[in-house]
C-alpha cells in the first residue's frame, strides 16, 4: 500500500471506529422499540415479518487505535466465534497459543477489511482478490474465504454496500450502495460514513408497520443503540436531523403531522424516491437475509 493509501486507509479507520456492540443492536432494538409502540396504541395492526434480531458475527468489530495507526496493530473485538476448524488450524500454531489465538487474529482481519473496502467505496475503486491477500489477509490466505464473506456481510448490513463481482476470473469486485439505492448519506467530498443502513432499517420498519411508523419507534431504536437524537454521532451524524431533514430532503422518507393526535406526534413513510428506486419486497428480503445468517 503506497503511502498516500496508507495514510487515507489510517484517516478512514480513524472515522469510522463502529463498536459491533452498538452496531450489533441495531435490528433487535428496532423489534423492541416497534413492541412498546404497539403496545401503546390503543389499534393493532396485523401480524408482520420480526426485523433481525442481531447482527450476524460479520459485524464490524470495535477497534481501537492510536494516531500512529499505520505502525500499530489494531487491537480488535473477536466477532468470529471459535468453529471445528479453528480448532484444527489451532494444532498448528506454537506452544502457547490456540483456535482463540486464530479467532482473534480471523477478527482482526475482518476489521482491517471492512476498513480497506470502505475506503475503497470513497475512492470509487475496485479492488481485487490479489491485492485483497496482498495488502489485508496475508499470510492468512487459507481463511480468504472467511474473512472476505464475514466483511463482505459486515459492510452490506452496516452500511449498505454491497461488494459485487464484475470480473469472475481476476475475482474483482466493485462497492455499491445496496436495493438500487442511488444515495449513501455522505458528503460531496467523499467524507463522513455511508448512512444507507440506517435508511434501509427505517424503510423496513415502515413496511412492518402497515407502511407507515411512528417517529417515537425510530427514535427509541436508535438511542437503545447508542444514536443519540440530541448529540452527534460518528456514523448517522445529526440522527434526528439526518431522518427528518436530509433523507426528506432526498425523498426518501416523508415525516409528517399524524391528524389530529394529541399531543401532537409525526410518523415517518416511504418517500417518493424510495418507491422509485427499490420495492418493499426487496427491503424485506434484505432483513430476512440477516435474520437467516443467525
Amino acid at each position: 500500500m503506497s503511502h498516500g493509501q496508507k495514510t487515507q486507509y489510517c484517516n478512514l479507520q480513524g472515522e469510522s471506529q463502529v463498536p459491533r456492540e452498538e452496531q450489533g443492536q441495531m435490528h433487535s432494538d428496532l423489534s423492541v422499540a416497534e413492541g412498546e409502540e404497539s403496545n401503546n396504541n390503543n389499534s393493532s395492526s396485523s401480524a408482520s415479518p420480526t426485523l433481525p434480531r442481531k447482527i450476524p458475527v460479520g459485524g464490524i468489530p470495535k477497534i481501537h487505535q492510536s494516531p500512529q495507526c499505520a505502525l500499530s496493530p489494531p487491537t480488535v473485538r473477536a466477532s468470529i466465534p471459535v468453529s471445528p476448524s479453528d480448532e484444527a488450524s489451532g494444532n498448528q500454531v506454537g506452544e502457547g497459543e490456540g483456535p482463540m489465538v486464530l479467532h482473534h487474529e480471523l477478527s482482526a482481519k475482518v476489521a482491517d477489511l471492512v476498513q480497506f473496502l470502505l475506503l475503497k467505496y470513497r475512492l470509487k475503486e475496485l479492488t481485487n482478490k490479489t491485492e485483497i491477500i496482498e495488502k489485508i489477509i496475508e499470510d492468512d490466505e487459507q481463511h480468504y474465504n472467511r474473512i472476505f464473506n464475514e466483511a463482505s456481510e459486515g459492510l452490506k448490513l452496516v452500511f449498505g454496500i454491497d461488494v459485487i463481482e464484475v470480473d469472475p476470473v481476476a475475482h474483482t469486485y466493485a462497492l455499491v450502495i445496496a436495493l438500487g439505492i442511488t444515495y449513501d448519506g455522505m458528503l460531496t467530498n467523499a467524507q463522513g460514513m455511508p448512512k444507507t443502513g440506517l435508511l434501509i432499517i427505517a424503510l423496513g420498519a415502515i413496511c412492518m408497520n402497515g407502511n407507515r411508523v411512528s417517529e417515537n419507534v425510530i427514535w427509541r431504536a436508535l438511542n437503545m443503540m447508542g444514536v443519540s437524537t440530541t448529540e452527534n454521532h460518528y456514523v448517522a451524524g445529526n440522527a434526528k436531523k439526518l431522518f427528518t431533514e436530509t433523507f426528506v430532503q432526498e425523498g426518501y422518507l416523508e415525516y409528517n403531522l399524524v391528524p389530529d393526535s394529541d399531543p401532537p406526534h409525526y410518523e415517518f413513510l416511504w418517500g417518493p424516491r424510495a418507491h422509485a428506486e427499490t420495492r418493499s419486497e426487496d427491503v424485506l428480503e434484505f432483513l430476512a437475509e440477516i435474520n437467516r445468517r443467525n
